[in-house]
């Protein structure tokens, strides 16, 4: 790793260091009242080894140097070859210099030379204690580490804060988001010119603290994915296998509390890839593969979303066998799609003859699947055998059904304040997330196309189906010359919204549903808006399955099945 892939991470490592030489200096203190109480210098060693662990880490050698010298010191110490009192003093001098060394680093310098300092505690490493005396060394210490200015009192740069904290501020951001709204709206009634400036300015920094808030919540999905390192040792050595892990956009950041919800989904795909996907040492040598497996995990960008793959270089999915199964259940019909058919697994159709203690039941993608899509988001399979992956797959001279699996999942950055379009169904307000829409069309009633067991329109040559909400949500249907038509996307689906007309997008606050309304699929959340009335969040992912249904001229609701 460069020196610049290491500098991300030095805010973490000055935060954490400072903590550790606190903690040393607490320690040291104490053992130097009651040196008897040789467990307290199982406290400093601690602390010391895993200050020089870091260090070396970040290639701050100096300091890493320093402190397996004081390492040395203490192991003499606890091994009473040395007395407390005769080393407490040049302890303290070293715990300053490491108090120098990070104020030189949070300038962007160099961690400060320690030579002098590691020959001096080597030195009294080897001295016979009766010969050393505190006063002795501190001197001795001062003359040849050179002129070390006392510690002084550092500006705090940064602090921990409990989660439970960032969850309370990110709620009173939410409250003045909600009477920001209020006063939107009584400045659009009054109309003041100095209500208006003051409303103005409140709306500039309502939006800074909610930025500022959420910028505080983010967390890197590294914070997920480095602990899927040892969790996938254990895995490949009780299977037998040969696992390596590559991981790419780390650095991605999320919400923690999208971070919180996706972590259990992803150790999912991951025993997934390890138990059924990937494939033995000597079975992969037979494929012609390299005997050790691949599983990787990648994030990136996509506008408000973030994509995270989760693949593997294993046998990937048989897709004749999968239809053979799904058909017995029931979930598709005989002319299903290949897309169809492998995202059928999320309905609980597994190809897995025998059950282990890691996975084979075939419900894991499933509640996978739900809990991606409880926080808005979506996931998708790519098999090898697929056209996307025929191509990459080919290259490698692998078969189609021996060239791994494909998860990706698309969330939202963020699942408390969300910006949303706002849409009039038969006089009611509802909230459509803006992530999900990808574009908004008016269309003439002869364009809507009756098909046969669905309405749908043609945008750029591009079939769409139509979902009328007034029907859907048993509202007075409404037939206008102009219908208006907002495009949302799940995946690579799309489906056309008819409503009565858009009224705008504003970022809202998402709440979640109370008990009653839970039950209903077509609502992710709700939001009140500056008038104080409730307005329902529609679930994309789920209007999705609508699509197959068909609205006649009297506009009765007509189910294909």
């Amino acid at each position: 790793m460069t020196l610049n892939d290491l500098s991300k991470y030095k805010d973490s490592y000055l935060s954490e260091a400072r903590e550790h030489v606190v903690s040393m200096n607490s320690a040291l203190l104490k053992l130097e009242k009651e040196p008897q109480k040789i467990e307290l210098v199982s406290v400093l060693f601690r602390d010391v080894h895993t200050l020089k662990s870091m260090a070396a880490t970040m290639n701050y050698n100096n300091t890493a140097r320093l402190c397996h010298a004081i390492e040395d010191v203490l192991d003499a110490v606890k091994k009473k070859r040395i007395k407390t009192q005769s080393c407490v003093d040049t302890l303290f001098r070293c715990f300053d210099i490491l108090e120098l060394s990070l104020r030189e680093i949070s300038n962007n310098r160099e961690d400060p030379d320690t030579a002098a300092l590691v020959e001096k505690l080597n030195s009294l490493n080897a001295i016979d204690e009766s010969k050393i005396t505190g006063k002795e060394t501190f001197d001795d210490l001062e003359n040849e580490a050179g002129d070390v200015k006392l510690p002084v009192m550092e500006k705090i740069k940064t602090i921990e804060v409990k989660v439970e904290k960032l969850d309370l501020l990110m709620n009173l951001t939410e409250e003045l988001l909600i009477n920001k709204m209020r006063l939107d709206r009584i400045k659009e009634t009054i109309r003041h010119p100095e209500l208006k400036a003051a409303v103005d300015i409140m709306e500039r920094q309502v939006t800074e603290i909610q930025y500022n808030v959420m910028q505080a919540r983010m967390v890197p999905v590294s914070f997920v994915f480095n602990r899927f390192l040892r969790l996938i040792r254990d895995l490949a050595k009780s299977q037998k296998k040969e696992i390596k892990l590559e991981m790419d956009g780390t650095d991605i950041e999320l919400d923690r509390g999208v971070i919180d919800e996706i972590g259990e989904s992803l150790v999912h795909l991951i025993k997934n890839a390890v138990d059924h996907g990937l494939e033995t040492p000597d079975v992969r040598r037979e494929s012609g593969k390299p005997p050790q497996g691949t599983i990787r995990l990648t994030a990136r960008r996509n506008k408000r979303l973030v994509v995270i793959e989760v693949s593997d270089d294993g046998t990937g999915m048989d897709i004749g066998e999968i239809k053979k199964n799904a058909l017995k259940l029931g979930v598709i019909s005989e002319d299903a799609t290949d897309e169809d058919i492998i995202n059928s697994v999320f309905s609980g159709v597994s190809t897995t003859k025998h059950v282990t203690h890691v996975s084979g039941r075939g419900f894991g993608v499933n509640i996978v699947k739900e809990k991606i899509e409880s926080i808005g988001g979506s996931i998708k399979i790519v098999n090898a055998d697929m056209q996307a992956g025929k191509r990459r797959f080919s290259e490698l001279n692998y078969s189609p059904i021996s060239a791994g699996t494909k998860f990706v999942i698309e969330i939202p950055l963020t699942i408390a304040i969300i910006k949303s379009l706002f849409v009039n169904v038969s006089g009611r307000l509802y909230a459509v997330p803006v992530v999900n829409v990808t574009r908004l069309v008016t269309v003439s009633s002869e364009e809507i196309k009756g098909m046969l067991s669905y309405e749908a329109i043609i945008i750029d040559e591009e079939e769409i189906p139509l979902t009328r909400l007034d029907v859907l949500f048993r509202k007075t249907p409404s037939r206008h010359e102009k219908q208006h038509v907002a495009i949302v996307r799940k995946g690579e689906e799309l489906l056309g919204l008819a409503v009565d007309s858009f009224m705008g997008t504003q970022e809202i606050v998402v709440k979640p549903l109370n008990r009653l309304l839970k039950e209903n699929k077509y609502f992710a959340g709700s939001t009140i808006i500056g008038s104080g009335d409730v307005v329902l969040i529609l679930d994309v992912n789920n209007l999705m399955l609508t699509k197959r249904t068909l609205t006649d001229t009297e506009g009765r609701q007509i189910d294909e099945g």
